[in-house]
């Protein structure tokens, strides 16, 4: 009956182990397992606290799961090789068995401390070996001593062997777990880096197809715009716009404070390229990338956004400030290519090297520009340009871009003064512009031409204005300048240079600060500084007393002559009536009306002296009235 009894026994506990070891092995999940195996070491053995430790990477076992235990001491119990039963079975990987623990000189006083805490007698210990080493214990303690026999030990090993197969199992299974979740959330980065990419190229592809098609400016900040949901603009390199979209006035106002503030606390060619976030009344964010091409700076651009910017938005705002390099180094070209074209045509007619008339006027319309059948040169000198190369170290660009400034900055100042579109070159230090002898007054009367020969209040307002606004916009530079006397348009302007030539050299005599100089008012010294030919010199007497000369044609009247007897009468009216038999009172009258129709006032000596000219040079060349007179 014993045996049978034993058998029976064996038998309950052979089909419980297989129960047991179907539950663990069903696990995939190591703390599912863990628990398997406590459990499975109480219900078999008795037992009345049941862990796992397992060896960590520092080589000390740690409880990982724990069953029964009363103090937290239990729960994170660590031990090292050879220490307490656990120790002794990693040092050796066989089991071990203690019956009483207080009888137990092994033991050491840290574990006896929890052992007393616990109230545990006995303890069994079996070792978890994977290929050879082990991977940790499977523990049994009991409250009672002598609490575990041999078969208790055969039972401890089986469960520790079918828990180290467990282990491994789901340590494969969490270690492919991981791999797959690891893959997956590659393919995942992957598939979204495509999308980036994807979205990046059909964005660059637009842009690109914009810069070649010849879109402007305009068009690629509104594809940007459009991509990125916000607004764009393009600031130039002084951080004036050069474009913007619709709505982008405010995000313009924004960068220029930003970029202004980083050039005077930095150095004023820092790279330029700037993330600001939302602060008080700017609601969006602005990603600030620089526009530049062979390390040239053209400009910003500005793009806001109503989001943090994610991974593509940057790559998008760099893709347009290429696109915009691109376009802004296209449109440079062609001015840089239009500026010589226009330089050398001008240039060309006051060196007189255009054959005639007609090509003037064929050169002329071919670069836009409708020349008027009467003009004025004007020649500018800009002092200082030198000496502020030399301070500043401004390199080759740099240096034309100003120079490119100024030029456009004469244009634009002689623009605001008459209809007519200015034409101006440079060479050397010297500005040339040509503009209408009517600019400087009203736009109709521009639009006619000159006048009086002798008016001059209108050129002399239009060149004045061209200095002071060069001076204002340039104030660590000079600016000084000449101009000549109306006239026509013919292929061969070295005459025209040359009067306004002479008039810039007579500024030399002038008060200090005197800046322009107009060919008629020098009088008599022009034939001094540029002696003329016939045309030059009846051209004098006609804008001294032209209006006269016609007044008398049209009235067969005696102006001119009247002028004469009372000049050679030393300016005595009685002399002169003597002279030509008339009342004292009729000179005076007939001088009253000269003075007004040839502006001057015969009282002031110089006027005497130019009328004095003019009336002999019309004697001596026999000069009629005008055609139009």
């Amino acid at each position: 009956m014993a045996r049978t009894a034993a058998g029976e026994g064996l038998a309950a506990r052979l089909e419980a182990l297989e129960a047991v070891a179907t539950e663990i092995l069903g696990h995939l999940d190591l703390e599912a397992t863990l628990l398997s195996v406590i459990n499975a070491a109480v219900d078999l053995l008795g037992a009345d606290i049941a862990g796992i430790m397992l060896v960590e990477e520092d080589g000390v076992l740690r409880m990982r799961a724990c069953r029964g235990h009363r103090t937290v001491h239990s729960a994170r119990l660590v031990a090292r090789p050879g220490q307490g039963v656990a120790g002794k079975v990693f040092e050796s990987a066989e089991p071990w068995r203690v019956d009483d623990y207080v009888a137990e000189p092994s033991i050491s006083d840290h574990f006896r401390d929890i052992v007393e805490r616990e109230g545990t007698r006995s303890a069994l210990g079996a070792p978890m070996t994977v290929r050879g080493d082990v991977i940790g214990t499977v523990m049994a303690w009991s409250r009672r001593p002598g609490a575990f026999s041999a078969a208790d030990e055969d039972v401890l090993i089986g469960l520790g062997k079918l828990a180290a197969i467990a282990i491994e199992n789901a340590r494969l299974y969490e270690t492919e777990r991981r791999a797959v979740e690891t893959l997956e959330e590659a393919n995942r980065r992957l598939e979204e880096q495509y999308g980036v990419l994807q979205r990046a190229t059909t964005v660059h592809e637009r842009l690109t197809d914009l810069v070649l098609a010849g879109g402007t400016l305009s068009d690629l900040l509104s594809t940007v715009a459009t991509h990125l949901g916000g607004e764009a603009a393009v600031l130039d390199s002084d951080l004036a716009p050069l474009a913007m979209t619709a709505g982008a006035e405010p995000v313009a106002a924004r960068a220029r404070g930003q970029l202004d503030r980083r050039r005077r606390l930095t150095d004023p060619e820092a790279a330029g390229s700037a993330l600001l976030e939302p602060a008080g009344k700017w609601p969006d964010w602005m990603l600030i990338r620089p526009v530049a091409a062979g390390g040239d700076r053209l400009g910003h651009l500005c793009v806001t956004l109503q989001h943090r910017p994610e991974s593509l938005d940057p790559v998008i705002v760099e893709q347009a400030a290429i696109a915009c390099a691109l376009e802004l180094t296209k449109q440079r070209a062609v001015l840089d290519a239009h500026s010589r074209v226009r330089s050398d045509f001008l240039w060309d007619l006051l060196d007189g090297n255009v054959p005639d008339d007609a090509e003037a006027m064929v050169r002329a319309r071919y670069l836009g520009y409708a020349f008027p059948l009467k003009l004025r040169v004007a020649l500018i000198s800009v002092d200082g340009f030198t000496a502020w190369v030399q301070e500043s170290g401004a390199e080759a660009r740099s240096v034309h871009d100003r120079w490119s400034a100024i030029v456009r900055g004469a244009e634009r100042l002689a623009g605001q003064h008459t209809s007519a579109r200015p034409l101006a070159a440079r060479r050397g230090s010297i500005i040339a512009l040509v503009v209408p002898c009517g600019a400087g007054r009203g736009t109709e009367e521009a639009a006619a031409g000159d006048g009086a020969a002798g008016d001059v209040a209108g050129p002399r307002a239009l060149l004045g204005g061209v200095v002071a606004g060069l001076r204002q916009a340039h104030p660590d530079l000079r600016f000084a300048a000449g101009m000549s006397a109306c006239c026509p348009l013919v292929g061969d302007l070295r005459q025209a240079a040359s009067q306004a030539a002479s008039a810039l050299a007579s500024l030399a005599d002038l008060p200090a600060g005197e800046a322009v100089a107009l060919f008629d008012d020098l009088g008599v010294v022009r034939f001094l500084l540029a002696p003329g030919d016939r045309k030059e010199v009846s051209g004098f007497a006609r804008a001294v007393l032209g209006p006269v000369l016609d007044y008398d044609a049209r009235h067969s009247g005696e102006l001119v002559d009247t002028i004469d007897a009372y000049l050679a009468a030393d300016c005595s009216l009685v002399k002169a009536a003597d002279r030509l038999g008339i009342h004292p009172k009729t000179v005076r009258y007939r001088l009253d009306r000269a003075e007004r129709l040839a502006g001057r006032d015969f009282s002031r000596q110089q006027d005497r002296f130019e009328a004095q000219l003019a009336i002999t040079i019309i004697r001596a060349l026999s000069l009629t009235p005008s055609a139009d007179g």
